[in-house]
């Protein structure tokens, strides 16, 4: 699922990565650009240095790993603000390499949860009458004609039970919007297993897997000239950078809200796949309890918000010291406008409905990506009628401009293996290219 409030570099690079701002006016040659130093990006940048092909990321934060951030200072712990689990790690590809590295992977599981209701578990529905409903959606799934005509996900649930409306919530947290506004053959092209989490956050094995790239921060793209015979040209504050082929890994929204001119524009198919992208509306509000509850499954949720359309989950920590209210949709949407007390103010009530009004806890602390310009939003997903767009994003243009991130057509899209797996792939298509035009 996801990652949500920017702020400064986490605790500092490590030493091996050659990370720093570019110098105003400074004009520099190499073979590939990628622009954004997210999970994408950093894959990308790892196969092209692996091929020997020289890449330069160019990243407008001050910080490696986009979307990904650990905060371990403002609750004095760690805090995945966004992305936290390594989805399907059957075939997550981020998956052997924090191993090799000798990060700890907790397995984690929705099956460890329960509904609760003033306290106590709910009976009405039950646990069981949740994941019952779950498997009789997907075997309906199954059926002749069920994904013939795309159609909203939310529409596969007409006047729902109230165990169907614990579906509904399965929905929109894991594609961080209401379940209305995403196409069903999307989501249903997505690929689910078990996950596992990092035990000191996904931001520590982003940035290892970061060293020894070249990575220049503070250094936003304004304008992706590509009409000249020798290749792109990168222009903001920096200078001008001039390579032969360029990847780029910024997320689709902030591509569709033009924050990058494209010289000449980019084409229409390309503009109307990254329009039908947009970036979900999942925040996060992290709160610290007194002492830890160890009773605490790691999933629980509130049966009283549930069946208000109030869609959240609460996922617990490890050593159930910390609780993460993961809000999503339209309900985010209108709490983000109010500010992050009314998120944290929601979050606090549904815990009281969780574990009782007794419930208190002593530090809190929101994300704010819809409010952050490098993402406006969690993780995009396809609209409804437009199944197509991630292999159209995905699509290179005169095999010149590449595109890849957590939208692309990948089973694992808007997950960070996904993202892995996309930034990976278009690398290795330039090096192809690259390689095949020297010889």
């Amino acid at each position: 699922m996801t990652n949500l409030h920017r702020r400064a570099l986490v605790g500092g690079l490590t030493a091996s990565t050659l990370a720093f701002s570019a110098r105003a006016g400074a004009v520099t040659d190499t073979d590939v650009i990628i622009i954004g130093a997210g999970v994408a990006g950093i894959s990308a940048a790892r196969q092209l240095k692996s091929a020997g092909i020289r890449a330069i990321v160019l990243e407008a934060r001050n910080r490696i790993g986009g979307r990904v951030y650990t905060d371990t200072q403002t609750l004095g712990r760690s805090f995945d603000r966004g992305a936290y689990w390594l989805h399907n790690k059957a075939t997550n590809p981020l998956v052997p390499l924090a191993r090799t590295k000798g990060i700890d992977l907790l397995e984690s599981s929705y099956d460890n949860g329960n509904i609760f209701h003033q306290g106590a578990p709910s009976t009405n529905p039950s646990w069981k009458d949740a994941t019952e409903a779950v498997a009789a959606w997907e075997m309906r799934q199954l059926l002749p004609l069920a994904r013939l005509n795309d159609r909203p996900l939310g529409a596969t649930l007409p006047n729902p039970s109230p165990a169907q409306r614990h579906v509904a919530n399965i929905f929109a947290v894991e594609m961080g919007e209401d379940p209305s506004l995403v196409s069903l053959q999307g989501y249903y092209d997505l690929e689910a297993g078990e996950d596992l989490i990092p035990i000191n956050g996904m931001g520590p094995l982003v940035l290892g897997l970061a060293g020894g790239l070249n990575v220049r921060l503070n250094s936003p793209v304004s304008t992706l000239r590509w009409n000249d015979t020798h290749g792109v040209t990168a222009i903001g504050n920096f200078g001008q950078l001039t390579a032969r082929k360029v990847i780029i890994t910024v997320p689709t929204g902030v591509l569709a809200r033009g924050a990058i001119r494209f010289d000449p524009p980019l084409p229409s198919a390309k503009q109307t796949a990254l329009a039908n992208l947009p970036m979900g509306a999942l925040e996060k509000v992290a709160m610290m309890l007194p002492t830890p509850m160890p009773d605490l499954p790691e999933y629980a949720l509130s049966n009283s918000h549930i069946q208000q359309g109030q869609y959240h989950a609460l996922v617990s920590a490890s050593d159930k010291g910390m609780i993460t209210a993961l809000i999503p949709g339209p309900v985010s949407r209108a709490l983000h406008a109010e500010g992050a007390a009314a998120l944290e103010a929601f979050a606090l009530d549904v815990l009281k409905n969780v574990i009782g009004t007794q419930a208190r806890i002593v530090a809190s602390s929101s994300t704010n990506w819809q409010g952050d310009p490098l993402a406006l939003g969690s993780y995009p997903h396809q609209t409804v009628g437009h199944a197509n767009a991630r292999e159209i994003y995905s699509q290179p243009v005169e095999d010149r401009l590449f595109f890849a991130g957590d939208g692309g057509d990948d089973p694992l899209a808007v997950t960070v293996g996904g993202a892995w797996r996309q930034g990976q792939k278009a690398a290795q298509s330039v090096a192809r290219q690259l390689s095949n035009g020297r010889r």
